[in-house]
Formats: C-alpha cells, structure tokens, sequence
C-alpha cells in the first residue's frame, strides 16, 4: 500500500472520485484482490493488511504508482516508497527479534542472554513469536530436550527443496501475517532473526526494499539457512540486491541441513542430491542477496550465539554496534 507518508490511501464507496470517502484508509503493505479495474479506478477486496473490506482506490496519483500488480494476475498490491533509513530522532532503535524453529520468546531470550545486557539501554528489543504452535515432530523433541516444558512456535511449515534448500509451506500468508504484527509494533528501526527468524527476517527486508512492505532500517540474520524461498517469493528479489545495511552471522560447522538434521539426513538417504551451487557455506547464498553486507564468521555451527566466551561477546559487541551505526 503506497502513502506511507499518510498511513495509506483514500478509499472511497464508489469509482467516482467525488464519492462517499471510508474512514478507514488502506494501510500501505496491504495485499487486496481485483474485483474491477476501470481506467485508474481500482475496486478491491481486501486480503491481507488493515483498512476497509472492500472500496475503490486510484491505482496512479499525479503520475505515482499507488498500485501494482503481483505475478498474479488476482492479485494487486499498493505499492510503498523504495527502502529508505529510518527516522528514530533520539528514541533508540527498536529491534523486532524473530526465533528460529520451535522456539519461543522465553527461549529466544535464554539463547540471547549474553546479548541483552550489552543492548540494555541502548537498544529495544522486542520479541514475535510465531503464529504457529508445535507439540510433535524432530524439532519438538529437541528443544523441549533442552527447553523442557516451553512452549513452540513457528512461523510457517519449513520443508526442503529439491536442492535441498529451506522453503516453506505458505510463506505469503506468513509475510502477510508478520507484515500485520509488525504493524501492531511500530513503530519499529530493524530485525533480528534466527535460523527461521533470520530467513523471515530476509523477506521482510526485501518486501521493504521493494515497496511491498513496513519500512526496515537494517537486520542481522543470525544462521540463515539456504534460501529456496527465494524461488517461492522471486517478486521480492527481482529489483537486485537489497540496499539496506545487513549483519549474517553464521558458523564455519553449520551445514545445509542446519537446524533440521533428522530431516535432511532421511531425504539423503530418499536420493536427494545436495546442491551447494559451489558455497560450501551455506549463508555464501544470502550474502549474494544483499548489497551492503557485513560478514562475521564463528568457528561453531548453528547456533544464535557461539559458546566460546571470547568469540560470544565479539558477536554481541558487533551486533549491537552495527544496529547503532544502521539504524
């Protein structure tokens, strides 16, 4: 949804211009249905976002793009200005935090416990837990193995591609609906994710980078994993590499498989053909995605924060650093 300067767009009853004006606009990353199209005239129904059920907008405003059309053709989005740094003035900078798998905000916070007190006072992290929760499965059992009698969220359903690569079962109406939360957040300067959370966090950066989504100042993906679901959302990579300010922090052990072992080893042995596209690193991929990345390499493996005590607080002190310095 474009004007974000005004929290949206006019919606009015009619196609006429001089019609009846909603009182609520629709609110800019919104996803609507085309119900009419007549000339610079848009009927919609409305499908993800907030504002009116259904109304007419103007797709074009004094020659600005308000509305465009997805690789749908049932599906128009309103169109938000190109990613720009955000504006905190002095309040500081208000970090959402996504956990990986299974996971949980006690949970997260727990992996995160050297960081947060490096952040106090300087930054506010605020922590999404996933709209989907886990009672069984391979992930389940892990962390209730060492998180026993915590709750466990996802964000979507992950599965492998036929490269082996992390996709996910509805990654639109996962967007769709983290869009929503981080609405209810805002006002809010960057993201910071972990394995899930870190490759949600990646397409919410690229749905702000291309006028699809909340405007995000910078985000540090902690383990991201190879990213198939840039083939289920390529829309949101089309335009190049993202332009904001992104810390991948990753380990030299972490495999492809990362994060969903007893997964991955029973496709191996089903006859899947692990393709690297030559990067024995799995977050190689990522970097290529992304126009201003810094790197920081752990010789652990998947994990938010390596144990190693030196190497930890050359993590945190880089994180924090870097979110003052991009946000």
């Amino acid at each position: 949804i474009g004007g974000v300067d005004k929290g949206g767009i006019i919606v009015r009853e009619g196609k006429d211009l001089k019609s009846p004006q909603v009182s609520d606009r629709l609110s800019t990353g919104a996803i609507v249905k085309e119900l009419i199209l007549e000339g610079d005239r848009l009927c919609f129904e409305l499908s993800t976002g907030a504002g009116p059920a259904t109304g007419w907008v103007s797709i074009v405003l004094k020659e600005k793009v308000l509305c465009q059309r997805t690789s749908s053709d049932d599906w128009t989005f309103v169109e938000s200005p190109v990613w720009q740094p955000s504006a905190r003035g002095d309040r500081k900078p208000r970090i959402v935090c996504l956990h990986g798998t299974a996971c949980c905000e006690k949970i997260f916070k727990m992996q995160l416990a050297k960081l947060l007190p490096k952040a106090q006072g300087k930054l506010d992290l605020v922590f999404l837990e996933g709209r989907t929760k886990i009672e069984a499965g391979p992930a389940f059992d892990t962390m209730q193995k060492f998180f026993p009698g915590c709750p466990n969220f996802m964000y979507d359903k992950v599965a492998l591609d036929s490269k082996g690569w992390r996709i996910y079962d509805d990654p639109q109406g996962a967007l769709g609906w983290l869009q929503q939360r981080l609405k209810e957040l805002a006002p809010f300067d960057g993201l910071l994710g972990f394995s899930q959370g870190a490759n949600f966090s990646l397409m919410l950066a690229a749905q702000a980078a291309c006028g699809l989504g909340l405007p995000v100042g910078c985000a540090v993906l902690l383990c991201p994993n190879a990213p198939g679901f840039v083939e289920q959302v390529p829309e949101l990579f089309a335009g190049g590499p993202l332009p904001m300010p992104i810390l991948v922090v990753s380990g030299e052990q972490e495999g492809y498989g990362a994060g969903m072992e007893p997964v991955f080893e029973a496709a191996l042995k089903q006859g899947l053909e692990l393709d690297t596209k030559g990067e024995d690193a799995v977050a190689a991929h990522v970097v290529k995605l992304l126009a201003r990345p810094e790197v920081l390499v752990h010789k652990e493996g998947h994990v938010p924060l390596p144990r190693d005590k030196q190497k930890c607080e050359e993590v945190v002190d880089r994180i924090v650093s870097f979110i003052l310095a991009s946000c």
